[in-house]
């Protein structure tokens, strides 16, 4: 019996999948490839950014970019905002050096808001934004796709990078740098505060010397936080190091955290699931539950240098199980605490350990 030509191109194409999906490694289906983000369409112009140039700011290159182009920004201070509505953007600093933006907020939001994706932004650096509301944002992320912050540095604004609250939308940093934000005379807010978007990933960045907020906070529905840097320092006063108040599914991997003397609170480095209520455990407010696929916290390093006893390195007030593996704490405290009135264990928690 003949197979009909295109029945037959469908067969091929179904045994070539299954072969290939039989053949490839697990790996290939592991949490860093399945989590990264699609390739930025980037066959359009390039546009030049810089004081001898034919655009003199980046908002002048926003009103005109288009799809696929690369906005390119020299090496210089800009005392500029601008608003983003165009996708497949990528806008790159042109080195040596960060192309520095600062001090000047739009649409009372952000130094740069995006309204569109997904985009790309490296090796630019958000200084000193500040609104009415208190959470000027270096960057304000409310475009769909993906947002990918790379080789980046955001200091002394109330917020490093704030999204809105829409699953069409996930966020990538990495190999970043984010000091001093949270800047107000009293409390504003957070180095990354991720709303209810799909997908949170940070890797390989350094928050130092947050101010009041949490330095990641994460309302997504995953959120993989693995081989960065936390430190208070001797000056911060972050509350938390990571917190993710609706819970959801999560890894928090091979991180290095350090609660300084001064944090404005002493009682944990990673809280989870306190807007939502654990079973039995009255609630002060009631917030959305993130369905949760697991929580995993492992091979971190915890320093507490609060001197406090009562700090916990992760609490646990929602209704998710937390895994804990091979993570290294020295200083006073306990590793794990579930609900209000915990009881702790320190079963996976290694003492004595070496300074960090």
């Amino acid at each position: 019996m003949l197979i009909p030509l295109p029945a037959c191109f469908l067969l091929v194409g179904w045994v070539g999948l299954f072969a290939v999906c039989a053949l490839m490694p697990v790996r290939a289906f592991s949490e860093s490839g399945a989590l990264a983000p699609p390739p930025i369409y980037t066959s359009g112009r390039v546009l030049d950014v810089g004081p001898t140039r034919r655009f003199k700011t980046p908002s002048s290159a926003a009103a005109v970019v288009r799809r696929g182009d690369t906005v390119r920004i020299d090496a210089a201070s800009y005392f500029d905002c601008a608003v983003w509505r165009t996708p497949d953007i990528t806008l790159i600093g042109a080195g040596p050096g960060y192309a520095h933006i600062r001090d000047i907020s739009c649409e009372g939001k952000a130094l740069w808001v995006f309204y569109d994706g997904p985009a790309r932004v490296e090796n630019i650096r958000f200084s000193g934004a500040r609104v009415a509301w208190r959470n000027g944002a270096g960057i304000r992320w409310e475009g769909r796709g993906w947002l990918v912050v790379d080789r980046s540095k955001f200091d002394r604004n109330e917020m490093a990078i704030l999204t809105h609250n829409r699953t069409v939308s996930s966020l990538l940093v990495s190999n970043s740098v984010f000091d001093t934000n949270g800047d107000c005379e009293t409390y504003c807010g957070h180095g990354v505060y991720a709303g209810l978007i799909s997908t949170l990933i940070v890797r390989s960045s350094d928050f130092r010397n947050t101010r009041f907020g949490h330095h990641i906070k994460s309302r997504a529905l995953m959120s993989h936080i693995v081989g960065n840097h936390l430190s208070d320092g001797q000056t911060g006063t972050a509350s938390y190091a990571i917190n993710l108040p609706n819970s959801g599914s999560a890894t928090i991997r091979g991180n290095t955290i350090q609660k300084g003397r001064l944090s404005d609170n002493v009682y944990c480095a990673i809280c989870i699931g306190e807007e939502i209520s654990a079973p039995g455990a009255p609630s002060k407010k009631t917030g959305v539950r993130n369905p949760s696929a697991g929580i995993t916290v492992e091979k971190n390093r915890f320093r507490n240098d609060s001197g406090r006893e009562e700090t916990v390195f992760v609490w646990n007030r929602g209704p998710d199980p937390v895994v804990l593996r091979q993570n290294v704490l020295s200083g006073p405290g306990n590793e794990y605490a579930q609900g209000p009135r915990p009881e702790f264990i320190r079963e996976n928690a290694v003492r004595g350990a070496p300074k960090h």
